[in-house]
């Protein structure tokens, strides 16, 4: 039996991790196109090789398909590649796109530096600290990693939508992260400290003016006295050696952690040691 199929005004076409083939190259791409407006949120990861694909390991495949999936929900792209598209040549703007415009992930939004002299007070210190809550489990990690000299500096910025009632509120929020590990284990230390202010919707929001530099010392006094452990699984344990190419995914991973509440409050950090 033969049918025909369309979309409407409501029409939305979606898939997550859907594997493509080009050349050498393996796209693992997340996507949601909405066919009347042409709008489409996607994200995706590249995987370099010369094996076919019944050769790509379950490990590879693993690492990549996350990569992709935290890319879609943190940090998609968005873009519009024309209303009413057909499949293949959805795919191919989508590929086009990839190369030659947005990229595989959504800008960050832009932060800029300023000498900022308010104190530290006033900025989020205690609203979304989390204390050591010794109802929950703590994984511990080797003694070893408080040896460890080399830290990494990370930040992240993003925006959160609450709903109260019928209501939406919107913050926007800049994590600044310092951590530590070790590649042969996994251990991971980090301290965080994030800045909040109010935002108008996901798309409008004034930029913050920040001292990057005094954020980051807290991060660091943190990490120092009062870190939050954990453990990075062995796919991602790469990216803790100095000349890791990136530590993306160990980024995610953390940014998850301090999401994570524990009796409401974000894990910015953990026991005082």
């Amino acid at each position: 039996m033969s049918f025909t199929t369309f979309h409407t005004k409501k029409s939305s076409v979606g898939e997550d991790c859907l594997w493509i083939k080009d050349g050498n190259r393996y796209i693992c791409v997340s996507y949601i196109y909405f066919p009347n407006n042409g709008q489409i949120q996607y994200a995706a990861s590249v995987l370099k090789s010369s094996a076919s694909p019944e050769e790509l390991t379950e490990e590879q495949i693993k690492g990549h398909e996350h990569t992709t999936i935290r890319r879609f929900q943190i940090r998609p792209v968005q873009t519009n590649l024309g209303n009413f598209l057909p499949y293949d040549e959805m795919l191919k703007q989508i590929r086009r796109e990839m190369c030659h415009g947005a990229g595989c992930v959504g800008l960050r939004h832009p932060i800029s530096r300023t000498d900022d002299t308010e104190s530290l007070s006033s900025v989020e210190m205690l609203s979304d600290t989390s204390e050591y809550d010794s109802v929950v489990p703590q994984f511990k990690v080797s003694p070893r990693i408080y040896d460890v000299r080399t830290v990494h500096c990370i930040k992240y910025g993003y925006i959160d939508e609450e709903a109260h009632g019928q209501d939406y509120y919107f913050t926007q929020r800049t994590i600044f992260i310092c951590f530590k590990g070790l590649a042969k284990t996994g251990d991971l230390l980090y301290g965080a400290c994030i800045h909040h202010q109010g935002a108008y919707s996901l798309e409008e929001y004034d930029e913050p003016e920040l001292d990057d530099d005094s954020h980051y010392e807290t991060a660091m006094m943190r990490i120092e006295k009062c870190p939050v452990q954990m453990s990075i699984p062995k796919e991602f344990r790469h990216q803790l050696k100095k000349d890791a190419e990136h530590r993306e995914d160990v980024m995610y991973l953390i940014l998850d952690k301090i999401k994570t509440r524990i009796g409401g409050l974000l894990q910015i950090k953990g026991q005082r040691l």
